[in-house]
């Protein structure tokens, strides 16, 4: 008996912590960058920040067909060291 209720204990807090790591990343800021995209998977920021784009189908498409571009990115930025990454949610070109 004491077992079922271990199992089951142990079911509801895996089953909690699985919908709360979502939310958290869910509660990133979302930022708004300008810059320009580089051939290194980069967007390059006026103030001359490097923001590594990430591996997402929104980035790649960014970082694929819009190389040179300037370009305006909102997205969440996650610092890794001392790399800044940003997973990019909607971009648009912006006229030279």
């Amino acid at each position: 008996m004491r077992s079922k209720k271990a199992i089951k204990l142990t079911v509801l807090i895996a089953f909690v912590m699985t919908a709360l790591i979502p939310a958290c990343v869910l509660a990133a800021e979302t930022v708004s960058i300008e810059g320009e995209v580089n051939d290194s998977f980069q967007i390059v920021a006026g103030n001359g920040q490097v923001y590594e784009v990430a591996n997402t189908t929104k980035g790649n498409e960014l970082v694929e067909n819009y190389i040179g571009e300037k370009v305006k990115v909102s997205g969440t930025v996650e610092k890794d060291g001392e790399v800044q990454v940003i997973t990019v949610m909607t971009f648009q070109t912006l006229a030279e």
